[in-house]
């Protein structure tokens, strides 16, 4: 459902969507942790029932999987595609920055809604096995029909929209770089819109296959980030920081880090000793990524001369049809 309204309405209708979506939750999510703590007698019976060293920070012996959990989800924002979709789309810079502090500060805040709605969710029925059922259980049980409908619905519709800037991104990079190595050129300005919709439909049909093997969203989340992030994150790094990497480097970072993370998945015991495989996923990523771009030749090409030919790109698709078409002969 909806791959469809982004097929038609593209990157706006995401915007608007997500934008919706995101005040009905945030105040929604906040009614119902303010009536799950009242359902359950209020913070101190909630400290009571939980116990002191439940809420100790990193408290257990292995300490790893804790840590593993924050840095996951660390590398999955600033290796995510999305994100650098939604900064080429904006108006200037400021708009950007703006809007990433602010954004930055309200799920700072907004961070501690989710986990007491989890821990109240456990406390008012301990039987819930499934820990993906504890935001629809909650939103039916201890708020008002009509308002529990509503975020309910927000919800999920949410956990689906915020699949689609992510597919929009996948698709900017099909017709932006798969595109061009397959055919040697840039898409005609006249096609874009129809090849587009294509490629969404297929990625999103891929995204569906992947899904079809997984029955627990966190896992999967953890999981998916491991394999496929963590050699990403470490190609965004050395390509700002590190002037010696190379694209046989890039490629490296990748097929490293999803090796990493594939063997170790298929081991129990390192499962249960890392949490998720991201901290050695990232350590071999990069050590497979300086190893490869220290034996392959130095790139030669300067940050100037790069955004030249990105911007010479641009004006290719920008050109009317017949412009374009004999440029590309």
């Amino acid at each position: 459902a909806f791959g469809i309204y982004v097929i038609i309405g593209g990157y706006m209708a995401v915007v608007w969507t997500d934008t919706i979506q995101a005040i009905i939750l945030f105040f929604g999510f906040i009614l119902m942790a303010v009536m799950a703590i009242m359902e359950i007698g209020g913070f101190f019976a909630l400290h009571q029932t939980m116990g002191a060293k439940q809420f100790n920070f990193l408290s257990s012996q292995n300490m790893l999987p804790s840590i593993s959990l924050a840095l996951v989800i660390c590398v999955g924002v600033l290796a995510t595609p999305s994100y650098r979709q939604r900064i080429y789309s904006a108006d200037n810079i400021s708009t950007v920055k703006k809007s990433f502090y602010t954004s930055g500060i309200l799920y700072l805040f907004f961070s501690f809604i989710p986990a007491i709605i989890g821990i109240t969710a456990n406390l008012i029925n301990p039987g819930l096995e499934n820990s993906n059922y504890a935001f629809p259980f909650l939103a039916i049980e201890v708020l008002p029909l009509g308002v529990g409908l509503v975020v309910l619905i927000a919800g999920l519709s949410a956990t689906m929209s915020s699949a689609s800037s992510d597919a929009i991104a996948g698709v900017s990079i099909l017709l932006r770089d798969v595109y061009m190595i397959i055919t040697g050129s840039t898409p005609n300005k006249n096609k874009i819109v129809s090849l587009s919709r294509w490629g969404l439909i297929g990625i999103t049909g891929m995204a569906l296959i992947f899904t079809l093997y997984s029955d627990d969203i966190i896992n999967y989340i953890k999981n998916m980030i491991s394999i496929v992030m963590s050699g990403m994150f470490v190609c965004v790094i050395m390509g700002k920081y590190w002037t010696r990497a190379t694209w046989q480097g890039g490629l490296a970072t990748l097929i490293g880090g999803a090796a990493c993370s594939i063997t170790i998945m298929n081991v129990d015991d390192w499962m249960k000793f890392w949490g998720n495989p991201i901290i050695p996923a990232v350590f071999c990523a990069m050590v497979a990524g300086i190893i490869v771009s220290l034996l392959t030749p130095r790139n030669k090409i300067s940050t100037d001369d790069a955004l030249a030919i990105l911007a010479s790109e641009r004006e290719t698709m920008e050109m009317p049809s017949e412009k374009n078409e004999k440029s590309q002969n």
